[in-house]
């Protein structure tokens, strides 16, 4: 079944539709919510919300061809909300990315040669600098590129999601990789000798 018919049978109130419509997309919605909120128990919770939501507000569904991107919306949104709500000190939308940044941290792998409590170290360093350094990133450019280069979504993907022109994406892609260009090389010329 694809999305249109899915979607057709969800307005018709079909619970089958809807169990479908959960196993077809559990897999977006809970990475979604587990790299935001850092915590699976609380990505489960969340989780059972999105799909509330979903249930309650299918009608207002406007772009059938954008499902994937309606849920990881609507699943980045009650992520946020949640962590408003878990410390409101964080609320200031400029500063929402740093916990998706943070759950990222252990998600990077790195090729290595040499094993030394020096080498550790260096890349623990590198690595909390580049998170740094994406976190201080202005939020549509970080947004765009956590989507496009963590996410793997296709720059077409990022477009609908953000609801952006392509030109806007790229623009906001290349920009963010430009900014952490100039922010760390500082940092890694040390490193490159």
């Amino acid at each position: 079944m694809d999305d249109k018919q899915l979607i057709d049978k969800l307005k018709s109130n079909n619970d089958i539709a809807f169990r479908i419509l959960i196993k077809k997309y559990k897999g977006l919605v809970m990475n979604t919510s587990y790299r935001i909120v850092g915590n699976k128990m609380d990505a489960e919770d969340i989780f059972q919300d999105v799909f509330l939501e979903v249930y309650r507000s299918i009608n207002k569904l406007r772009n059938i061809e954008d499902i994937s991107g309606w849920l990881f919306r609507i699943a980045y949104n009650k992520s946020l909300s949640f962590l408003r709500k878990k410390n409101p000190a964080k609320a200031n939308p400029a500063t929402d990315g740093s916990e998706i940044i943070t759950n990222m941290k252990s998600e990077i792998n790195y090729t290595v040669n040499n094993n030394s409590p020096a080498d550790i170290i260096m890349k623990k360093e590198a690595n909390t600098v580049l998170f740094k350094a994406i976190d201080d990133l202005p939020e549509k450019q970080k947004k765009a590129l956590l989507l496009h280069k963590f996410e793997n979504y296709s720059q077409k993907e990022v477009c609908d999601i953000m609801e952006l022109s392509q030109a806007s994406v790229e623009s906001l892609i290349y920009r963010s990789k430009v900014n952490l260009r100039k922010s760390l090389v500082n940092f890694f010329k040390d490193y490159i000798k």
